[in-house]
């Protein structure tokens, strides 16, 4: 590529990076009582802990000034319409709230965030593919492959060198659905413009090195118009014009002025068209003078399914479906659906919703990754391999989500039967490959036979990372079970707060449960720790890197509801009876959030306890949650820019 087309290339694409915003603001619920009202009382009450001059437990009221301010806070007065209702607001040695003032706070909460009664969609703004979304989505426009990070066969034996797109581009945050695909934080600075440019400029030099590449992307073509118009059809997930077509042939065009070859020009025009915001961003159409939710484009439709299920761009059934308009008729959808969980890409659900949700992709990010051929990185690669193909299976076998706490199978090779003293695994390679440092390490599908084993509670992969480098830690642990099982995260513990050590009082020999008993003993710590101490001491069984153990260990606990346990097997127990409507709303809230892009609001609650309700009916089969997020409201349906969410839900077409 020359230096004019290049320049030109730049000049194009930061035209193509300004891209308009949606504000959630837009969305307004009905407020029957007046936030004038509730905001004395909250002035009058609440400002003098949790104000502008104090801001006890990091809450701030005057924070919210108006009603659509207070709309974007629906998690705090939640909390709050709970403190409230349980009379912990105002604290005890406080005044009471008159009968008159409890009654303006609660009706007002549930005249705002209760009166929605039906599914509605929430906003969808313009968002950046992920890092991940990105180069997976080139890999699939161009028939190339920028990075094997697990083997086909579903092993490996040491960490892959990062591709160019993780090379040159930061890591995704997670935004406030716990998610890094969530649409809050997926903006684009324009510094980081020459670096789209550099990779698609890497990605596209591919086509002449991998076999069939240049076949998918010129598809038959021998003139640039129709090729070009094939190409942005797939790149940006929908139908292109002429006049949008001629301004990529203008960059073949200049190519070819400058003395490039037909094949070299058309490069040019693709690396224009993948630095463009239109295969950046995923954009949908706003329709002009939309009053009420309204279904989005079949196009826009295979975009948010493939995304949601494959982490990258329509394949070419679902862009030829959407094309013909057949692809939201209720049949051909699930029928879609169907086919894209049977096909190795679904990989990408277990890889980044299952691997954030659950944390096991931290084992990928650790030091103790850097130097790569030593037996403790194959070890954290075989943890890591073994959560990522158990969730796959559930996927792909249909499983019942509960699973996910307690399951009779999971994937084990050499290393991970040591880890867990199996007895009589036998791998399934040759001998020929025996005594070789680099010899393949094949997980494959085990039968559990130990009770206490068995889901990703006990999985090696959720011990290492709820664990210090060489000890336990049943806080952490018990923190896990509490956000990513029951979905009850615990809040910030308040300042000044002592460790486990120095709640010891210098005192040696103390075990790991009576450092807890000290630390606890506080009026302000027990309040959490009364909830995390026993499922985190319920799992002690199990060392830092998810080794069992016996001798000397306590896992006996005992939680605020009065059931008690002795072992990891009747904690699971325990959970799986007790807490088991609690375990599968998270699991609905979670991957609904992960879905759609964002965090959920108060005016999901419908769509949730829908999916809630037919998951319970349904046995909990995981294709059932699946496809019901993707016949949802909010999945199929997008909201106008002025919309005012109210007690009216969507009535579905």
């Amino acid at each position: 590529m020359n230096t004019k087309t290049r320049q030109a290339l730049l000049m194009l694409l930061c035209c193509c990076a300004r891209v308009a915003s949606a504000d959630e603001n837009a969305l307004s619920p009905r407020s029957e009582a007046r936030f004038e009202e509730v905001l004395s009382v909250l002035k009058s009450r609440c400002f003098g802990c949790h104000g502008p001059k104090k801001k006890k437990g990091k809450l701030d009221f005057s924070l919210y000034p108006d009603l659509s301010s207070a709309l974007l806070a629906d998690d705090i007065w939640k909390k709050m319409r709970t403190k409230v209702e349980e009379g912990e607001m105002p604290p005890k040695k406080a005044e009471p709230l008159t009968v008159e003032q409890k009654e303006k706070l609660l009706d007002w909460y549930k005249a705002t965030f209760e009166a929605v009664t039906g599914p509605v969609p929430g906003p969808s703004p313009p968002r950046r593919l992920t890092r991940r979304e990105y180069q997976n989505s080139l890999e699939d426009l161009l028939g190339i492959e920028l990075q094997q990070e697990i083997a086909k066969d579903g092993f490996r034996y040491m960490r892959p060198p990062p591709s160019i797109v993780e090379k040159l581009l930061l890591p995704d945050p997670p935004g406030a659905s716990g998610f890094n695909n969530d649409g809050s934080v997926l903006g684009l600075n324009e510094a980081a413009l020459i670096k789209y440019l550099q990779i698609a400029q890497y990605a596209v030099g591919q086509l002449d090195s991998v076999k069939g590449s240049r076949e998918l992307v010129f598809a038959g073509h021998k003139e640039a118009a129709p090729l070009l118009e094939s190409f942005l059809l797939r790149a940006f997930r929908r139908p292109v014009g002429k006049a949008e077509t001629a301004v990529y042939l203008g960059v073949y065009e200049k190519s070819r002025a400058a003395g490039e070859s037909f094949d070299r020009a058309i490069e040019d025009a693709l690396m224009a068209a993948l630095t463009s915001s239109n295969f950046l961003y995923r954009i949908e159409a706003v329709e002009p003078g939309a009053s009420k939710p309204y279904l989005v484009s079949d196009f826009e439709l295979a975009t948010r399914l493939a995304y949601f299920l494959w982490s990258s761009t329509p394949d070419g059934e679902l862009l030829r479906l959407a094309g013909a308009g057949k692809l939201s008729e209720p049949a051909v959808l699930s029928a879609q659906v169907q086919r894209m969980l049977k096909s190795p890409k679904i990989r990408e659900l277990s890889r980044n919703f299952a691997g954030q949700w659950l944390g096991f992709r931290e084992l990928l990010d650790s030091s103790a990754l850097v130097k790569g051929g030593n037996k403790l990185v194959k070890q954290r690669l075989a943890m890591h391999d073994e959560a990522l193909l158990f969730f796959e299976y559930l996927v792909r076998e249909n499983r019942p989500i509960l699973e996910v706490v307690d399951s009779q199978k999971t994937y084990l090779n050499k290393i991970l039967a040591g880890t867990y003293g199996v007895r009589g695994f036998r791998s399934p390679v040759g001998k020929k490959f025996r005594g070789r440092e680099d010899a393949p390490d094949p997980l494959i599908l085990w039968d559990i036979k130990d009770p206490n084993r068995g889901g990703y509670l006990t999985m090696a992969a959720t011990m290492a990372i709820t664990s210090a480098p060489q000890r336990t830690s049943p806080i952490r642990r018990g923190v896990w079970v509490l956000d990513k099982l029951l979905g009850t995260p615990v809040p910030d513990p308040p300042p000044a707060i002592p460790s486990l050590e120095q709640a010891g009082g210098g005192r040696r020999n103390l075990t790991v449960r009576e450092q807890m008993k000290l630390h606890a003993a506080k009026e302000t710590c027990n309040k959490c720790h009364q909830h995390i101490d026993p499922l985190g001491l319920g799992l002690e069984n199990f060392g830092p890197m998810g080794r069992f153990r016996s001798k000397g260990i306590d896992a006996a606990g005992k939680l605020p509801d009065g059931q008690e346990f002795s072992t990891p097997a009747e904690l699971k127990k325990v959970l799986m009876s007790d807490f088991q409507g609690q375990i599968r709303r998270n699991i609905v809230v979670r991957m609904l959030s992960y879905a759609l892009g964002r965090r959920l609001r108060y005016y999901d609650e419908p769509a949730i306890s829908l999916l809630v309700r037919d998951l319970e009916k349904g046995e909990d089969r995981l294709h059932l949650l699946i496809e019901g997020i993707v016949r949802s409201v909010p999945f199929q349906y997008r909201a106008p820019s002025t919309a005012k969410i109210n007690g009216a839900g969507v009535k579905k077409q």
